[in-house]
Order: C-alpha cells, then sequence, then structure tokens
C-alpha cells in the first residue's frame, strides 16, 4: 500500500469517528435507570429540613405542656394534704418508671477505640455495653444512659448496620455510659467485681472512668406505644 493510500484511509477514518461524535452528543447520552447519578433536588432537602424542625418544634411544645400541667396540679394541690401526698408518689413512680429527668452522683464510663476503625460492631457482637450496663445496674445504680439515652425496663440495644441503636436511636462512638447510685459500690465494682475493662482493652477498646458528685440524666426521648399490656382487674 502506497503512502498516498494511507494518508487517504487515515482521513476516511477521522472524518468517519467525527461524525459518529456529532451524532452521539451529550443530548443523545440518556441517565441510567434508577437514576443513578440523580442528585436530590433542593425541594426534597428543604421539605426534610422543614419536617425535622416541625418535630423539634412539636417535641419542645410537648415539653413546656407538659410543665404547664405539672404547674396546674401544683396549684390544685396547695392546701390539699391528701392530694399532695397522691402526687408525691406518682412524681416518685415516674422517676422509677424513667419519666422524670434525674441528677445525684454517680460515674460516667468512655469507651473509645484505640484505632480508627468503627467499635460498634465488636462492641455488640462481645456485648460488652450490654454487660456494662448489667454490671453497673447490679452494682448500686439506680439510672444509667448511654449517649443521652435513658435505659429503662422496655430500652432495647440493637446493631443496626455499622451502629448501634439505643431506644430506636442511633448512637455512633465513642461511647459514654452515665450511671447515678452508690459511688463507693461503683468504685468496688471498678476495682475488685469486674473483668470486663480488661476484656475490652484486649480488644484496643479504652475505658476512661470518672465519679461525679453531680450526674443529670434526662427522661426518655420517646418510648414504644403499649399496645397490649392492659391492668388486671381483682
Amino acid at each position: 500500500m502506497s503512502f498516498k493510500s494511507k494518508i487517504v484511509i487515515t482521513f476516511f477514518f477521522l472524518v468517519y469517528g467525527v461524525l459518529i461524535g456529532i451524532n452521539l452528543g451529550p443530548e443523545q447520552v440518556s441517565e441510567p435507570p434508577g437514576g443513578i447519578f440523580s442528585i436530590p433536588s433542593e425541594t426534597n432537602v428543604q421539605e426534610v429540613e422543614d419536617l425535622m424542625k416541625a418535630n423539634e418544634d412539636m417535641r419542645q411544645r410537648i415539653q413546656n405542656l407538659k410543665l404547664e400541667v405539672d404547674a396546674l396540679e401544683g396549684e390544685r394541690a396547695e392546701g390539699n394534704v391528701t392530694l399532695q401526698v397522691l402526687m408525691q408518689e406518682v412524681q416518685h413512680y415516674q422517676m422509677l418508671a424513667g419519666h422524670k429527668a434525674v441528677v445525684g452522683p454517680g460515674i460516667t464510663v468512655l469507651l473509645e477505640g484505640i484505632f480508627e476503625e468503627n467499635i460498634a460492631p465488636l462492641v455488640y457482637q462481645r456485648k460488652y455495653l450490654v454487660t456494662l450496663v448489667n454490671e453497673l445496674r447490679s452494682n448500686g445504680a439506680e439510672v444509667i444512659a448511654v449517649n443521652g439515652n435513658r435505659i429503662t425496663g422496655r430500652s432495647e440495644m440493637a446493631l443496626a448496620g455499622n451502629h448501634i441503636q439505643v431506644n430506636g436511636r442511633p448512637v455512633a462512638p465513642p461511647y459514654l455510659v452515665q450511671a447515678i447510685g452508690d459511688q463507693s459500690e461503683f468504685k468496688r465494682y471498678v476495682a475488685h467485681r469486674t473483668f470486663i475493662f480488661d476484656l475490652m482493652a484486649g480488644d484496643g477498646i479504652t475505658a476512661t472512668i470518672e465519679y461525679n458528685d453531680s450526674l443529670s440524666i434526662d427522661q426518655p426521648h420517646r418510648e414504644k406505644a403499649i399496645q397490649f399490656l392492659e391492668v388486671r382487674r381483682p
């Protein structure tokens, strides 16, 4: 094949390639099914933000109404000894059930991983968090919270993907366990009654322990609705 023929063939393929490129321009490229590369519109993002704000406003409104109800009940109880005693009993049982914010001396345990990896699956599989909560409860804890989530008789901990959920709310490492109770019992527990901190250290999890004379733990953010439980009549 002569040099002139090679030039002609090369020119032909160049022209053919340009024509194909023109016919398959950007307007001809369709988006993959399902909108894999689609970006959420600003409208959808704004709707989510509005719903979150409305939810928070409603939660704050409910809290304010509860305070108003408590104030009204207190006014009604003035001068009525029987009603005052009943209200004190109600508040006592509400506190035991976890429906009241509480303050008292206690202990805080901060669990962190010494490596950058997510410790949630390990903490859940080895039952470190559940064991720590149960052992604290058995050694003087009257009220316990994990990352601000109050632990009650109806609380649950579950692994959801790569994070742990407490009372249906996702919590991420580090895990802060707070317990209000007898500090002397807590100190004996840490010093002599458990091996859990040694076991966690072997898995690369450190426990920073502090004692505080005034811990504050809020009531649960939300609880499961009671659907099947009823009071048994005598």
